[in-house]
């Protein structure tokens, strides 16, 4: 039977239809069965803060802009690893005492899979690189919680937040922003304060030979709130400078009698400023507030410490981001420790071109890597915390004057090889 041409065409064209739908398959899909496409890549970052209990306005405050920072990565398309776009998966949990934070990582690690853990607020380094290191999750820590007790061959924790070290710079940054002062005071509880014997006096030596800057230390019982007579002994030993290691409370109850006492002394916190109004607070007066110095880790703001344009762009984004969100500036301690650890992270895993955590480690360990907290080179060698990974910080400060925060000085801590801290020895 001969076939009309119309017929023909019709033929041919569902057989062209088949080649192409066949041609735009996925390779060894033809003949086959057909596979799923290739599932979006994610990595889950894990997060271990306060988020209730006392120290919970610390991890409220500085959560919604990791939250944001991610959001962001994400609409720009993800961190590109080698060949592979990663979407970004944040994960939680309450956690600031040794205990529950050792919880809070085993639960982050063994449950939910995380990649890495973030910007870890605890108390206690040890529980969660315990459970961490092992496991070979890489590990973003600062050093207020102490140090790691693995050996830095067998370590996978990054510290960074170096804060014994940055201490220091900014006992030098608020001196420098009040250079008519010579006489620092270091206060801070008792129970903070148990290494102190052995690198107060190196460093005071230092202070007074290399600066002209007097130290005094006053310790006192944790939970004081009538800083009265320690306020009178300062005036005795002619501090113009007061440095307080401790909780937000402490600070402004100090800021309210220093001020009743009739001292304007300038007083430092070595923590990112909350919202005026819950400090005004705590402290009662306007006046009592003046000389406020806290630090001050806006990217745009440095004048010593240079940002790499693509972390300074971001930064202004996650700021203005919030406040679309949230009607209200961001907490810039977000910027010092929990989004530099996710920017950190991400840098290494592109320079290593794998998120294989021997080979990011291995990378970290002898790098130089941008981040929101300008350029720094690790050099593999030992710190104090145990680890031979450890970033450093810009030690800018801001002071309050009026209602609103401003720049004051900056004394930038580059290396983490630290001229004035001995090895603290277990």
């Amino acid at each position: 039977m001969t076939r009309k041409p119309a017929a023909i065409i019709s033929i041919l064209s569902v057989c062209l239809v088949i080649l192409i739908l066949v041609g735009c398959a996925p390779s060894g899909q033809a003949g086959q069965g057909a596979q799923a496409p290739a599932e979006q890549k994610v990595l889950k970052l894990g997060c271990i803060m306060p988020f209730t209990g006392p120290a919970g306005l610390w991890g409220n405050s500085i959560k919604p802009g990791m939250e944001i920072y991610a959001q962001l990565i994400n609409e720009d398309g993800g961190v590109k690893v080698g060949n592979d776009m990663y979407k970004i998966e944040m994960v939680y949990k309450d956690g600031f005492e040794p205990a529950m934070s050792a919880t809070a990582a085993r639960s982050l690690i063994y449950d939910d899979k995380v990649n890495t853990l973030v910007g870890v607020l605890s108390m206690g380094n040890t529980p969660v690189t315990q459970v961490s290191s092992p496991e070979k999750v890489i590990t973003y820590l600062g050093s207020i919680g102490g140090r790691d007790a693995l050996p830095p061959d067998q370590s996978y924790a990054v510290y960074g937040y170096p804060s014994m070290e940055a201490a220091m710079n900014f006992a030098l940054a608020i001196m420098e922003g009040f250079p008519q002062y010579h006489n620092i005071c270091w206060a801070g509880p008792e129970t903070g304060v148990k290494d102190a014997h052995t690198y107060a006096k190196p460093v005071d030596d230092r202070l007074k030979k290399d600066f002209g800057i007097t130290s005094t230390r006053c310790y006192y019982p944790a939970g004081t709130t009538n800083f009265t007579p320690y306020i009178t002994k300062m005036a005795e030993d002619g501090v113009e400078v007061v440095y307080i290691l401790a909780g937000v409370l402490d600070i402004c109850m100090f800021a309210k009698q220093r001020t009743q006492l009739g001292y304007k002394w300038p007083l430092l916190q070595m923590s990112a400023p909350l919202d005026y109004d819950t400090l005004r607070g705590i402290v009662g007066s306007d006046e009592g507030m003046q000389n406020l110095v806290v630090d001050y880790p806006i990217p745009w703001e440095f004048k010593k410490v240079t940002v790499a344009p693509k972390y300074l762009d971001m930064a202004k984004r996650i700021w203005a981001k919030h406040k679309e969100i949230y009607k209200k500036d961001m907490y810039i301690g977000a910027y010092a420790f929990s989004i530099t650890s996710m920017g950190q992270y991400f840098e290494a895993l592109q320079q290593a071109g794998t998120t294989d955590p021997d080979a990011v480690m291995r990378t970290i360990r002898t790098g130089t890597f941008d981040s929101f907290m300008g350029r720094y080179t690790t050099s593999g060698k030992t710190t104090n915390y145990g680890s031979n990974v450890c970033y450093g910080y810009p030690c800018c400060l801001g002071v309050l004057r009026g209602k609103q925060f401003e720049y004051l000085s900056e004394h930038p801590l580059m290396d983490v090889e630290h001229p004035f801290v001995p090895e603290v020895k277990d």
